[in-house]
């Protein structure tokens, strides 16, 4: 073998130990799902990029509406296993008025924009195209966890964090949801 070969083939292995997990920093189990924004926190702001809105908009403009934030990336296996769900509450709720803005920290534009495209993620997708580690809204929000979920209310306050989809999914429909 050559040794462009073997250097890919170690890359890849590397990379795939590395995709696993889709957690950062932490190793202990016992910390999975804690530090999330807490209820009633203001939500922080940021600018959302979209090719329909090049020149930006901020999350606070969707005040008004409840939003529902997913924090993931096309290479999580987690964030993969959930993209169903994830397209089972979008058609469940955006027509009830629930706005979906999905955060990924995929930093390789291509695979991020194929992958929102051969799983049909069709509600707002923003990446800055940053690793996790060096994302301010992934700071400002403290994930640690892929996928991680807020649900924020009209008034712009954080109603649920969570990594897990079905409890978000419990919480949406625990919601008087009539197309606000």
């Amino acid at each position: 073998m050559n040794n462009t070969l073997i250097i890919r083939i170690a890359i890849f292995l590397a990379s795939l130990i590395c995709m696993t997990s889709c957690t950062i920093g932490s190793e202990d189990n016992n910390e999975y799902g804690k530090g999330m924004l807490e209820e009633g926190t203001i939500a922080p702001d940021f600018m959302i990029y979209t090719d329909s809105v090049p020149e930006g908009f901020a999350l606070s403009s969707l005040r008004g509406q409840y939003v529902l934030i997913e924090f993931w990336a096309s290479w999580c296996p987690d964030c993969q296993k959930e993209t169903e769900n994830m397209k089972q509450m979008y058609a469940a709720y955006a027509p009830k008025g629930v706005v979906f803005v999905g955060v990924s920290f995929d930093t390789d534009k291509e695979e991020w924009q194929q992958y929102i495209s051969d799983n049909g993620l069709n509600w707002i997708q923003f990446s800055e195209l940053k690793p996790w580690k060096e994302s301010s809204i992934s700071t400002a929000y403290n994930v640690r966890w892929i996928p991680t979920l807020y649900l924020i209310d009209k008034d712009g306050r954080v109603v649920l964090g969570t990594v897990s989809v079905s409890e978000m999914n419990s919480r949406l429909a625990s919601l008087n949801l009539n197309g606000q």
